[in-house]
């Protein structure tokens, strides 16, 4: 057993008792490198990710090297989020506390373990949409909305989140949702152990373009222009449980998928679009009438195959072309008026 599994019991700092482990759900898409535990102070409740460093200890791992690279990863995740509650963003999971526990009867190497601390969450979305009504299209709005909203909060501080899909979204109540998880991250200025990877978050929710090995140079349409694909991909997923990436693959000809074609990006983009508007179609077919027209105009715009495309149709080649502030003022007015109408049928009922 790892030092990251062995937390339970233990206290921590500032007066906190890690007091139970929690296993990881079989839908989960994250954490292999971390653990998850409840922890308790006064009554309160608080998650706490723990981060297993026992890799670097494997027959045949240069130890100092990989603990120097899993440490900067720690040191990564835990700084972006400090420059994030500085910023005060209301709608990103932001710590309440972080540090190092040594466990027990272990070396004081191995033994370390260090870990961040968060406000509880009722769940994420993935687990909801699992053990809930998933048609609540307010609840699905009210979610999009808060996200669109967080990555908006994040971008204005040159922060991509890189790794946004439905278990990094976070329930905090029927009305309240954060974008969660930014170990994955990227802030332009700043470097990270995965800065170089072609696919830094996961691959299922991952961009066609990163999929295919086209990897453009600048920050904003790379990383920035990349969240918002995962963010439309995020709208299709809450209202028909469609993942966007899965569905455009799985129209290709076997020759066109990305784990076989040799060619760049530019070659394939014709085949990958027709796929695109295919799943378009019936994506259209299968939304509740409600929100037809706004969740296929957001899906079609932010999730376009051609990155130099993506984005508000009317910023196309701006400095502004991934910007989600146009996103948050109409999904914030599309909530308000799904509310208004619920309203009125229950009293009219």
């Amino acid at each position: 057993m790892t030092a990251a599994a062995r937390l339970a019991g233990l206290d921590i700092s500032d007066g906190w008792k890690v007091t139970s482990h929690l296993e990881r759900s079989p839908n989960s898409t994250g954490g292999t490198f971390s653990h998850s535990y409840l922890a308790e102070r006064d009554g309160k409740i608080a998650f706490l990710k723990a981060f297993d460093f026992s890799q670097a200890f494997e027959p045949g791992v240069d130890t100092l090297k990989n603990l120097g690279e899993l440490t900067a990863s720690f040191e990564h995740e835990r700084d972006i989020l400090e420059h994030c509650r500085g910023r005060r963003l209301s709608h990103v999971a932001l710590a309440i506390g972080h540090g190092h526990v040594d466990v027990p009867s272990m070396s004081s190497m191995e033994g370390r373990v260090y870990y961040l601390l968060f406000e509880k969450a009722a769940n994420d979305v993935r687990c909801q949409m699992d053990e809930a009504d998933a048609s609540d299209l307010v609840w699905c709005m009210r979610a999009l909305r808060d996200v669109c909203l967080g990555l908006a909060q994040v971008h204005r501080e040159v922060i991509a989140h890189q790794d946004l899909k439905p278990s990094n979204v976070l329930c905090y109540s029927a009305e309240s949702f954060k974008v969660a998880d930014f170990g994955r991250s990227s802030k332009r200025g700043s470097t990270a152990i995965h800065d170089d990877y072609m696919l830094p978050g996961d691959r299922t929710y991952a961009p066609p373009e990163l999929l295919y090995g086209h990897v453009n140079p600048d920050f904003v349409p790379r990383r920035i222009g990349g969240d918002l694909y995962m963010l439309g991909n995020l709208a299709a997923f809450l209202f028909t449980g469609t993942n966007m990436t899965g569905s455009i693959l799985a129209r290709l000809d076997t020759q066109h998928h990305w784990t076989r074609w040799q060619s760049d990006y530019s070659s394939i983009l014709p085949y990958v679009q027709e796929g695109f508007a295919r799943t378009l179609e019936e994506l259209d077919s299968r939304l509740p009438v409600e929100v037809r027209n706004d969740v296929v105009e957001l899906v079609r715009e932010l999730c376009n195959p051609n990155l130099s495309l993506r984005g508000n149709p009317k910023s196309i080649g701006k400095p502004d072309q991934y910007s989600l502030e146009r996103y948050v003022s109409k999904l914030t007015h599309v909530v308000k008026v799904l509310e208004i109408k619920i309203r009125i049928a229950r009293r009219s009922a």
